[in-house]
C-alpha cells in the first residue's frame, strides 16, 4: 500500500488551535485512493525548515504533499525549499503568466512584481492549474516518489487537488485495495463520550477511524480497505450500525452532511420555516443556516438583539421578564424564540442569550453561561448550558447548540 505525507506550511499554522482545513479532506481523499497518511507536520515559513520537512517527510512516504506558500509575497517559500532540496532552479512558467494576465485584466488590474511569483514553477516540475485561483501547483517525480506543491488557500487546494492530483495518483498506483468511506456528523457529544462507540473498531483489520473534533461537533470518518478487510459491504453496514445504536440522538448524519444542511433537509421534507433571534452569538447561528445554498426555501430570517431595549422593541419581550429574571435566562430564551416566530410568521423560532465573557459575569451567571429557547408547534423548551471558555468559544458552541437543539425538535416532533 502507498504511503502518504502532508506538510501544512505558514507560521500561522503553527498556532495549534488554528484549524487545518485541507488536511482532513487530503487524508478522506488520498484514503479513498488507497494512499495511507503516514505523517502529518505544520511547518513555519522558512525555506531551511520547509526543505527539512520535506526531507523527513520523503523518507517514509511515496507521496508527499505540500499545502501553502506558493502565494505572492516574500514569506511564500515553498518553490525555493523545494529546488533547494533538490538542487534545481526555479523558471517562469510563460503560459501561466500569460494567463495571469487575462484574468487579472478582466478584473482591471495588472500582472505586477509581485504577482508575477505566482508563475514560477521548480524546474523539472509539471505545472497544475489553479481554476479557483492565481497560484500554481507543481508536480515533481523523484527516484520514484512524488512531491506536489498546492496553494493553502482552500477553495484553491481543493480545485487542484481533484482535478490535478487525485487523477495523477489515480493513474500511478491502479492496483490499490478496494475503499469505503463512511462519514459521520455528530452533535452536543464529547469527543471522550464517543470513544465509548469507536473503541472497539481501532483494532479491526483494514479499519482506519479518523476523529475531527470542532467546537461542538465531531466529524468522525471510517476508511474501509479489502484487504485485509473482507466483506466491505458487510462491514460498512456494521459501522453504520454501530455508529447509529452508539450515537443515538447525536448521531447527525452517516453521509458527512453537516448539522445546518441537515436542519434544513428536516424542515424542508416537512414544508416548516424558521426564524432566529440571537444575543450573545451575534448573528453566527444564522450564517451557519444561510451558509447552505437553497436556505431561502425555509429560512425567513433572524434579529440580533443584543441591547434589552431591543429585545423589547423587536421581539417583543415583555419588559416584566427582562426585570425579573434578566437577559440571561431561560425566560427570556424562550420570549426571544416566541418573538421572533411570531415576528416571521415561521414554524419555528430559536434563540440564544448569554454571558459570551471575558467580562460581565456573576456569581450566578458565569461566563460562558448561555440559554437556548425553542417555540414551534406544540413544543417549547428552554436549555442551560454552560462553556467556561473564551469568547469565541463560547459564541461557536452556543450556536452549534442551538441548531442542534432545533434540529433534535423537528426531529421529535416529526
Amino acid at each position: 500500500m502507498a504511503t502518504g505525507a502532508l506538510l501544512i506550511i505558514g507560521s500561522e499554522m503553527l498556532d495549534p488551535l488554528r484549524r487545518d482545513a485541507n488536511g482532513p479532506r487530503a487524508r478522506q481523499r488520498l484514503a479513498e485512493l488507497g494512499v495511507s497518511l503516514s505523517l502529518v507536520a505544520r511547518v513555519e515559513d522558512r525555506e531551511a525548515s520547509i526543505a527539512e520537512a520535506l526531507r523527513a517527510a520523503l523518507a517514509c512516504a511515496d507521496v508527499v504533499i505540500a499545502s501553502g506558500g506558493l502565494g505572492p509575497t516574500g514569506d511564500d517559500l515553498t518553490r525555493e525549499a523545494v529546488a533547494r532540496l533538490f538542487g534545481a532552479g526555479i523558471r517562469e512558467d510563460l503560459a501561466w503568466a500569460d494567463h495571469l494576465r487575462e484574468r487579472l485584466a478582466g478584473w482591471g488590474r495588472k500582472l505586477d512584481e509581485l504577482g508575477w511569483r505566482q508563475a514560477l514553477v521548480v524546474e523539472g516540475a509539471e505545472l497544475l492549474p489553479n481554476r479557483a485561483g492565481l497560484a500554481c501547483g507543481n508536480w515533481l517525480e523523484r527516484e520514484g516518489k512524488v512531491v506536489a506543491l498546492l496553494p493553502g488557500v482552500p477553495r484553491e487546494f481543493e480545485d487542484i487537488l481533484e482535478n490535478e492530483v487525485l487523477p495523477r495518483l489515480a493513474a500511478r498506483f491502479p492496483r490499490r485495495p478496494e475503499v469505503r468511506v463512511v462519514r459521520a456528523t455528530v452533535a452536543g457529544l464529547p469527543e471522550v463520550r464517543a470513544e465509548r462507540t469507536l473503541r472497539p473498531w481501532y483494532s479491526r483489520p483494514g479499519v482506519a477511524v479518523s476523529i475531527l473534533p470542532a467546537l461542538g461537533i465531531l466529524e468522525i470518518a471510517f476508511t474501509l480497505r479489502a484487504p485485509p478487510a473482507e466483506g466491505l459491504q458487510e462491514l460498512e453496514a456494521e459501522v453504520r450500525g454501530a455508529l447509529a445504536e452508539g450515537l443515538g440522538p447525536h448521531l447527525v448524519s452517516l453521509d458527512g452532511a453537516p448539522l445546518p444542511q441537515v436542519l434544513g433537509r428536516a424542515l424542508l421534507a416537512r414544508g416548516e420555516t424558521l426564524a432566529l433571534a440571537e444575543s450573545c452569538t451575534g448573528g453566527l447561528a444564522a450564517q451557519k443556516v444561510v451558509s447552505v445554498p437553497g436556505a431561502s426555501r425555509y429560512f425567513l430570517g433572524s434579529v440580533t438583539a443584543y441591547a434589552n431595549a431591543a429585545k423589547v422593541q423587536l421581539l417583543s419581550v415583555p419588559e416584566a421578564t427582562l426585570e425579573a429574571c434578566g437577559a440571561v435566562s431561560g425566560e427570556t430564551a424562550l420570549a426571544m424564540a416566541r418573538g421572533a416566530r411570531a415576528r416571521f410568521q415561521a414554524t419555528w423560532g430559536a434563540a440564544t442569550t448569554g454571558v459570551a465573557g471575558p467580562e460581565g459575569g456573576t456569581p450566578k451567571k458565569p461566563v460562558g453561561m448561555v440559554w437556548v429557547g425553542i417555540a414551534g408547534p406544540g413544543i417549547e423548551r428552554t436549555l442551560e448550558l454552560h462553556f467556561p471558555l473564551d469568547r469565541a468559544s463560547v459564541m461557536e458552541l452556543a450556536a452549534n447548540a442551538l441548531l442542534f437543539r432545533l434540529w433534535r425538535a423537528v426531529e421529535e416532533r416529526g
